[in-house]
């Protein structure tokens, strides 16, 4: 370990002592790192981004969507009010248990991460007249589950399920075409059908970034238990469409093969449950794009290897007299061949450091986060580690096979013309 620690400090010595020769070539070195290590970086918060823009509209990976299978039938109480039936069926199901029944399992199988979504449409008086607009109800989870954040406000919570004033978060048409009223306070006004009597008032308490792939029209979302305070929303027949589980990625398919097995006979029917979202790994575009980012990587790094080689020739050819004498005071042929060496390790590592730092620090700069975020980033993760690593290795095997030709042209000068040049 002392001989090792020893030829690094001896290496570094000799750096500082020809660092005129051998700075253009660090310069070219620390410039392949920096644009080896920036490609891979933003190759990969690139496809993050494009990954995350995907879950805005199909959700998460491994996400699984339960949904009744065949037909639903409706019966009517003796009351007058319509219940949903199992299609085969001639039990009674309420919407309350038949979520009980779906619930049940997720709650056995200890999935937290859950949302029921149902679909509704409302009208919405605005200062330029009546709106309509598509409602959707959900549960809390389902803005994790889609990615979706808040520009101004605050998503719904488990507190907005039984609220007297429906909670509302919308999108930004919405919101401006309401004239932007006060978040959580101003209340708006509901409508039921054309024609219809009923209102309700309401209360916006979150908006939604502008996203011109995504706002095609108003859309609010409404906490699915409070549909029942929306004019013109029978919540005595079954309104949800789905129920939505996120599962980690390495249970996915163990939790879908268990659900399909318990909900295939249930008293309210059988459901599917099947994958609703899918990860660009399995997509043959990311896969080009990966390699593609791969090859423009080597060739960077092979153009720089090749600048180091002809220079570090050049520095032993300068150098053959010192190594003469070196090896006439007893330096073996290992030492020789390890000293030379580690001088374009210990350069090549340096420069790559330098590369690397300014590769993170160009990624992470806000004008370029601003334009990962314009292409559908969310979340910004952070620098890839992988990225890092690939750099510094790099760096380090350019100047091992930068190195190792000089050093094994050192070993073979013999002492006695080393001398007399």
């Amino acid at each position: 370990m002392t001989g090792f620690l020893a030829s690094i400090v001896e290496a570094y010595g000799e750096l500082r002592v020809n660092k005129g020769r051998i700075l253009l070539s660090l310069i070219g070195v620390a410039f392949s790192v920096f644009a080896l290590t920036t490609v891979m970086g933003g190759g990969g918060m690139l496809g993050g981004a494009l990954q995350q823009s995907m879950e805005r509209s199909s959700g998460r990976d491994t996400l699984l969507s339960i949904q009744p299978m065949g037909e639903v039938g409706y019966a009517i109480d003796g009351d007058g009010n319509p219940i949903s039936m199992a299609s085969g069926s001639s039990e009674e199901i309420t919407p309350a248990e038949q979520d009980a029944i779906v619930l049940e399992q997720l709650d056995r199988l200890g999935i937290t991460q859950r949302s029921r979504e149902a679909h509704a449409h409302t009208r919405i008086q605005t200062p330029q007249g009546v709106v309509g607009t598509d409602l959707t109800g959900v549960d809390p989870s389902y803005g994790a589950m889609y990615r979706m954040k808040v520009a101004q406000g605050r998503w719904l919570t488990d507190s907005d399920q039984h609220r007297l004033a429906p909670a509302l978060v919308v999108n930004a048409p919405l919101y401006d075409a309401l004239g932007r009223p006060e978040l959580g306070t101003e209340t708006i006004t509901l409508y039921g059908e054309s024609g219809s009597s009923e209102s309700e008032r309401a209360t916006v308490v979150g908006v939604l970034p502008a996203d011109s792939s995504m706002d095609w029209g108003p859309r609010a979302y409404i906490a699915v238990d409070g549909l029942a305070a929306v004019p013109g929303v029978d919540t005595s027949i079954s309104t949800i469409s789905q129920y939505l589980a996120w599962v980690p990625p390495e249970q996915g398919e163990e939790v879908r093969s268990q659900l399909s097995q318990s909900l295939a006979n249930t008293s309210a029917g059988a459901f599917d449950v099947y994958p609703a979202s899918f990860s660009m790994e399995t997509m043959e575009v990311y896969k080009m794009f990966g390699y593609a980012i791969g090859g423009v990587a080597v060739v960077i790094l092979l153009l720089g290897a090749m600048g180091l080689v002809n220079i570090s020739l050049v520095t032993v050819r300068y150098r053959v007299r010192e190594i003469g004498i070196r090896r006439s005071y007893g330096a073996t042929g290992g030492r020789i061949f390890f000293g030379v060496l580690m001088e374009s390790v210990v350069a090549t590592v340096l420069a790559g450091a330098i590369g690397v730092a300014a590769a993170v620090a160009l990624v992470k700069a806000p004008f370029v986060t601003d334009a990962f975020r314009s292409v559908g980033l969310v979340d910004i993760p952070p620098f890839p580690v992988d990225a890092v690593v690939v750099g510094l290795l790099a760096a380090t095997a350019v100047g091992v096979l930068a190195g190792a030709l000089p050093a094994l042209i050192a070993t073979r000068i013999r002492v006695i013309d080393a001398i007399r040049s």
